[in-house]
C-alpha cells in the first residue's frame, strides 16, 4: 500500500468517524428537525464561538430618533451580542401608516421576527394566520416574563387554548381609553380647575377659542365614543373591540347592538354639535399625520386619555410649551371603571419568523432585572438619564424604547417632570375597579368572515361620517343601518351572541369547579 493510499484511507476513516459522531450528537445532516432548525442551531453555535450573530428583525411604530439609532447601533447591540448572541435591527413605520404597512409585511410574509400592536389586533391577526403560537417558547425562554407579568394578563391573548402574544405592559388599566386628557395649564388659565361633564369640555374649548383660535379641541375622531358614554349612558358599557359596533352592558352581562341603540344617537348628536362649534376641526378629520403635528405644536386642548397618557405625553407638550401641564379626567367620575384588558400592548411573533427563539429571549431579557428595563427604555445611566429621589430624570429629549409598551409595576419609576398629582392619579386608577364581563372573550370571526368584511366596509363608508359628526344622524342613519343589514349584520350579531353565551357558560363552569 502506497503512502498516498494510506493517507486517503486515514482521511476517509476520520471523516466517517466525524459523521457518526455528528449523528450521535444531533449535528450535521443527520440531525432531527427541519433545515431551518439546523441553520438556526448552526448560527447560534457560531455566535457562541464568536462567529456571525443572529440578526433579530423587529417592527416598531413611530419615527426613530437620532439617539435611538445611535443607541441601538452601539450600546444596545454591544450588550445584545455579548448577552444574547444577536444583533437587533429595528424597522420604524410612521404612526399614520403603521397599520397598513404592518399588515402588508405580515400578509406577504416579509422577513421579520417580532412586532408590536394593540391587544385588539391579536385575535384578528391570529384569524388571518399571521402569528406563531407562543406557549412552548414562553415556557422555555420566558421565565422573567411570567415572573413579572400576572398570569391573568396572559389569558387576554389566549385563543383556542393557545397563547398568541405577550401582554408586555403590566400596570393599572381600568377604564383605559374612556378618560379625557386635557392641557391642565390652559384649563386653569381660563379659570377652570377640573373636567367632570361634556359641558365642561365645551366650556373649556369656547373660552380658549375666544382667546386664541389656533387651539383646537379634539384629536381622535376614531375613538372616544365611550368617553361620552360615562355621562350619556344609564348603564355602564364596554366596547367589544375597536370596530365599535358591539358592546356589553356591565350590569346585566348582556351584549348590546350599539349601532341600533338610543345611546348611539345621543353620541352622534354630541359629535355633530362639536363639528358645528369647531371643537372637532373638519379639516383634520381623517388626517392622522396632521393631527399629530398639531399636538406636537402644542395646539391640542384635549384628547382621549389612556390612564397614563398625561405622563407619557408631557415631554411632547413641554417641547412646544415649557410650562405645559397635562391631566386625565373621567366624565361622571363617581361611576365605576372596568378592566377589559389588563394590557393593551401586545408583542407578537410572525408565523414565518426566522428566529422566534431569539425574539422570545429578547423580550425576556427586558424584564430580567430593573437594570435591563431601565437600560432599554431610558438608555445609559449618566448619559441618557439618572435617578433622583426615586424618579427618572431624562438627560436627552430623544425617545428610545417606548416606556408605555413595557411599563411594569415591579420596575416603574415616574419621570421627574410628572407632577405628583398625575403620578397619584395613575397609580390609584384601578382602586375599586371592576373586572369587565368581556375580560378574556375573543370573537372568532371565521364563521362569518365574509359578512364581517362587508360590515366593516359599510361601517367605514356609512357610519364613520356619522360618528365624527360631519354628517347628521337624522339625515343618514336610516340608509346606513339598512346597508348594514343588507351586508349581513344580523348573521354576525347572531354568531357573536352564540360565542359570547358559550364563553359565559364556560366561565360559570370554571367557577363551579373552583368551588
Amino acid at each position: 500500500m502506497t503512502s498516498r493510499t494510506i493517507y486517503l484511507f486515514a482521511v476517509t476513516a476520520l471523516l466517517a468517524l466525524i459523521i457518526l459522531y455528528g449523528a450521535w450528537k444531533g449535528i450535521g445532516p443527520f440531525t432531527s428537525g427541519t433545515t431551518k432548525d439546523s441553520k438556526e442551531a448552526s448560527a447560534s453555535y457560531e455566535a457562541a464561538d464568536g462567529g456571525p450573530l443572529i440578526t433579530l428583525k423587529m417592527i416598531m411604530p413611530g419615527d426613530e430618533s437620532a439617539r435611538m439609532r445611535e443607541f441601538v447601533d452601539n450600546e444596545l447591540n454591544t450588550r445584545m451580542a455579548k448577552e444574547l448572541k444577536l444583533k437587533l435591527e429595528i424597522t420604524y413605520i410612521p404612526w399614520s401608516d403603521y397599520q397598513s404597512k404592518l399588515e402588508l409585511a405580515l400578509s406577504t410574509g416579509q422577513d421579520y421576527d417580532l412586532f408590536w400592536y394593540g391587544t385588539p389586533f391579536v385575535a384578528d391577526y391570529k384569524a388571518k394566520g399571521y402569528l406563531k403560537p407562543l406557549d412552548a417558547l414562553l415556557h422555555q425562554f420566558g421565565h422573567a416574563l411570567t415572573a413579572n407579568i400576572p398570569a391573568d394578563n396572559f389569558k387576554l391573548d389566549e385563543i383556542d387554548g393557545k397563547l398568541w402574544a405577550i401582554p408586555s405592559q403590566a400596570f393599572t388599566s381600568a377604564g383605559k381609553f374612556t378618560s379625557v386628557m386635557v392641557r391642565q395649564d390652559l384649563l386653569e388659565s381660563v379659570g377652570m380647575e377640573t373636567i367632570r361633564t361634556i359641558a365642561d369640555l365645551e366650556a373649556f374649548y369656547t373660552k380658549m377659542h375666544a382667546i386664541d383660535p389656533s387651539y383646537y379641541g379634539y384629536l381622535e375622531t376614531d375613538r372616544g365614543q365611550d368617553v361620552l358614554w360615562r355621562e350619556l349612558s344609564e348603564s355602564p358599557l364596554t366596547f367589544l373591540d375597536e370596530n365599535q359596533m358591539f358592546a356589553v352592558d356591565e350590569q346585566t352581562g348582556k351584549l348590546v347592538s350599539y349601532l341600533e341603540s338610543e345611546l348611539y344617537k345621543k353620541v352622534a348628536e354630541v359629535r355633530q354639535r362639536w363639528v358645528r362649534m369647531g371643537l372637532i376641526d373638519k379639516r383634520l378629520i381623517g388626517n392622522l399625520a396632521a393631527n399629530i403635528d398639531q399636538e406636537d405644536a402644542g395646539k391640542l386642548l384635549f384628547r382621549v386619555g389612556a390612564v397614563s397618557r398625561a405622563m407619557e405625553n408631557l415631554q411632547t407638550a413641554q417641547n412646544a410649551n415649557a410650562s405645559a401641564k397635562l391631566r386625565e379626567y373621567y366624565l361622571s367620575p363617581e361611576k365605576p371603571k372596568y378592566i377589559a384588558a389588563p394590557s393593551n400592548e401586545a408583542y407578537m411573533i410572525p408565523k414565518n419568523a426566522q428566529h422566534p427563539e431569539q425574539a422570545m429571549q429578547f423580550m425576556n431579557w427586558i424584564l430580567q432585572s430593573k437594570e435591563h428595563y431601565n437600560f432599554i427604555i431610558y438608555g445609559v445611566e449618566g448619559k441618557d438619564y439618572r435617578t433622583e429621589n426615586g424618579k427618572i430624570k431624562l438627560l436627552t429629549n430623544d425617545q428610545l424604547m417606548y416606556e408605555w409598551m413595557w411599563r411594569n409595576s415591579n420596575y416603574f419609576m415616574a419621570p421627574d417632570s410628572a407632577p405628583n398629582s398625575v403620578v397619584s392619579d395613575m397609580l390609584h386608577n384601578d382602586d375599586n375597579a371592576r373586572i369587565s364581563r368581556l375580560f378574556g372573550f375573543h370573537f372568532n370571526q371565521e364563521p362569518v368572515k365574509n359578512e364581517y368584511a362587508k360590515l366593516l366596509a359599510v361601517y367605514n363608508e356609512k357610519f364613520v361620517p356619522i360618528n365624527v359628526g360631519i354628517v347628521s344622524y337624522a339625515d343618514h342613519y336610516k340608509a346606513a343601518i339598512a346597508a348594514l343589514k343588507t351586508a349581513g349584520y344580523d348573521k354576525v350579531w347572531a354568531e357573536l351572541q352564540k360565542q359570547y353565551a358559550a364563553f359565559r357558560a364556560s366561565q360559570s363552569a370554571a367557577a363551579d369547579e373552583e368551588e
